[in-house]
């Protein structure tokens, strides 16, 4: 968003309205001062989505998906928010004025690497075509893929010579210099400049926007260094977060709301010339959680489809764990040991995963199962524990307790106990006072208030609430928020902020007396926290004017302690 003109949201809601947009996805009924309709982000049939055509705001009470119109247009065509923005200024008949581009002195700018690389894709895939990539056209046929899947992927060709795409780039005006700050060429210890892909089948990555951002190469002759070779990191490219296929698979993925991740390119090729065009790949690593966040913005539900070997039945217990634990539903598609996808779909068709896919283990079963089989009770029980502490929400928690007591073959009762001697913050308790609560839990007390109502912005500020505020991500939604338009507000914050502010905007038992009353006691906390920071910088100026033998200024300070004391 920081390379828009800041007026430029504001502007798209002023001329387009949420209720319009999504009304061309679900149909909206009313419901008292909003409309509702089952979600368009999960399967149901229970209106448990809601809008705020006032506020502008979308929550749903089930997936708790949540955001405004730019959110929601990002999310329903899985765009990238600056493509969602573009989009709808266009729709709206707004201009799209970026700002300048910053570029460090000596850097390489995004915009010239994002450049480089679609001058790279366009020379790999003609190399492809041309006499020097006969050997991956062969190998390419062997593999089964049709010339229509290699088309839409682009895949290319890094011929076997050392210098013919640093010479090519350096033809249409980039330096050598710049080219290895891209990543596409390398740098030797003599200071000579090489192509860093050579004899390598290349797959191009994308992002969701279809520009080229890295590419991943296969040697197709044994030796010839690693099997796999992928770019390194740029200003346009971070290892863990981008997805093999995920610009082709993604409207698929946000149609069926739903995504089969597996781990190989041709895995990612192969489901997609089968018609499972809902898929894409972690691209050769570890699935991390950068990964597994970009997947939720577009799926309820990851598939993992990984090798039948060992390898890759704990890669599957590792992901699945972890796309758990974001929330999102999951579940485990169990190849016959030794075999992968691509290898499944060629010998035996569309149907053989199809049955697979109805068979699929349920993610939380596969773990347990799993971690049973190859580990010792407590061993199984500690998995359980870490669990449940890496759950973000405490409905979450709640949900899996029952799950994961069935499981483990215990009562909800005895994991509980478990759980609560272990600290993981599962029992329910009583609401207590705001001088009672937990530094995180205040803070979501006090900002949860200052969402709902506005209004005291003014007083909140004037009362201190931001040094009040316990931890820095408080302190930090709190300047997000204070003195913003409510246009901008979502704009400035990240998705778990974004769902957090629309979930208390959207509660409707929330009254403006209780507004007047939950004002009191958050108007009496922020004084005695007040009093409390003023008493204690007192004391502090005290022990410094004593160490000193500032005798004057100790009595000062005494007589002021004294009278806030008294107060």
């Amino acid at each position: 968003m920081s390379t828009f003109d800041q007026g430029l949201i504001a502007q798209i809601k002023a001329r387009l309205r949420i209720e319009d947009v999504i009304g061309r996805h679900v149909e909206l009924r009313p419901s008292g001062t909003r409309l509702v309709a089952p979600c368009p982000f999960h399967q149901e049939t229970k209106p448990s989505f809601s809008v705020n055509p006032e506020g502008g705001f979308y929550y749903c009470f089930g997936c708790q998906a949540s955001g405004d119109i730019i959110e929601f247009y990002r999310a329903i065509n899985g765009l990238e928010f600056g493509e969602a923005v573009e989009a709808l200024a266009r729709e709206a008949g707004l201009e799209v004025r970026k700002r300048p581009e910053y570029r460090a002195p000596g850097e390489i700018s995004r915009s010239e690497c994002l450049d480089m690389h679609a001058l790279a894709a366009v020379f790999y895939k003609e190399m492809l075509g041309r006499g020097p990539g006969k050997t991956a056209r062969e190998y390419i046929a062997g593999r089964g893929l049709t010339p229509e899947i290699v088309d839409r992927f682009s895949l290319g060709w890094a011929p076997a010579a050392w210098n013919e795409l640093r010479d090519h780039l350096r033809g249409r005006g980039f330096s050598e210099v710049l080219a290895e700050k891209a990543g596409l060429v390398s740098k030797s210890a003599k200071g000579s400049y090489y192509d860093r892909f050579r004899e390598r089948l290349i797959f191009p990555i994308m992002n969701l926007s279809a520009q080229t951002v890295a590419f991943g190469g296969r040697s197709l002759v044994d030796g010839d260094g690693p099997k796999y070779l992928n770019s390194s990191e740029t200003p346009i490219y971070t290892k863990g977060e981008h997805l093999y296929g995920l610009f082709q698979a993604r409207r698929a993925m946000s149609h069926s709301k739903s995504v089969l991740l597996t781990e190989g390119y041709v895995d990612v090729l192969s489901l997609h010339q089968f018609g499972f065009e809902n898929s894409c790949g972690v691209l050769g690593t570890a699935l991390t959680p950068e990964q597994v966040h970009r997947l939720s913005g577009l799926v309820g539900q990851v598939d993992l489809v990984f090798d039948g070997d060992k390898a890759g039945r704990k890669a599957a217990l590792r992901s699945a764990e972890m796309i758990l634990s974001q929330g999102l539903k999951c579940r485990v598609l169990c190849l016959p040991d030794g075999e992968d996808v691509d290898s499944v779909l060629q010998k035996n068709g569309r149907e053989s995963l199809l049955e697979l896919s109805a068979q699929a283990a349920d993610g939380l079963d596969y773990c347990l199962r799993q971690l049973s089989a190859n580990q010792s009770p407590k061993e199984v029980l500690n998995w359980a524990i870490g669990f449940m502490s890496r759950l973000g929400k405490l409905d979450w928690k709640s949900f899996y307790l029952p799950k994961l007591a069935a499981g483990l073959g215990l009562s909800e009762t005895e994991l509980r106990r478990t759980l609560d001697e272990k600290g993981t913050g599962v029992a329910a308790s009583a609401p207590a006072g705001l001088e009672q609560c937990k530094p995180s839990q205040l803070d979501r007390n006090l900002l949860a208030f200052a969402v709902r109502f506005p209004e005291y912005h003014g007083q909140l500020h004037e009362l201190g609430l931001g040094e009040a505020l316990a931890t820095e991500r408080g302190k930090i939604f709190w300047s997000k928020i204070f003195g913003v338009s409510p246009h901008e507000v979502l704009s400035r914050m990240d998705q778990g902020e974004k769902q957090f502010y629309v979930q208390c905007q959207m509660r409707t038992d929330v009254t403006v007396d209780d507004g007047r009353s939950e004002w009191d006691e958050v108007r009496d906390f922020l004084r005695q926290t007040g009093q409390r920071r003023e008493l204690e910088s007192l004391n502090f100026g005290l022990r410094k004017a004593r160490q000193s033998g500032d005798f004057q200024e100790e009595l000062r300070l005494l007589a002021l302690i004294q009278a806030k004391t008294q107060c």
